[in-house]
């Protein structure tokens, strides 16, 4: 395989992400950058020459608002597959957890998911 590099330049905080995305894959942020690129490909593969020239010549906002981009975009996003987990509570954790969840701006959902995929990807090798 030939190596082609470009120079190229990238925000700051993309490089914060991609720094930290490396480390939470344990790998280098070469193969990361890699990675996200043929992520991207596979989901632009799908676009026609003018769909695709508006989605990379468009302002970010413009183009995340076309449907077929955003249902492509959404579908990756979605997990494949859904697990139901109960929790039992009582009132006042649920109230405490409402309580934590509006002071930073999410959902309980997330906050209860947190230390479970935590826990999940300290246990998978």
């Amino acid at each position: 395989m030939t190596v082609d590099k470009r120079g190229i330049c990238i925000k700051r905080e993309m490089t914060n992400w991609i720094y930290e995305a490396s480390q939470i894959a344990g790998m280098s942020q070469n193969r990361t950058i890699v990675r996200m690129l043929q992520i991207a490909r596979e989901d632009l593969a799908a676009f026609d020459d003018a769909s695709l020239r508006r989605i990379l010549g468009e302002p970010w906002q413009v183009a995340g608002k076309m449907p077929a981009f955003v249902w492509r975009t959404q579908r990756r996003a979605q997990p494949h597959l859904r697990t139901r987990v109960t929790i039992r509570m009582t009132i006042a954790d649920k109230q405490a957890l409402g309580e934590l969840a509006r002071k930073h701006h999410t959902t309980m959902s997330v906050i209860l998911r947190q230390p479970l995929e935590r826990t999940v990807a300290k246990e998978t090798p």
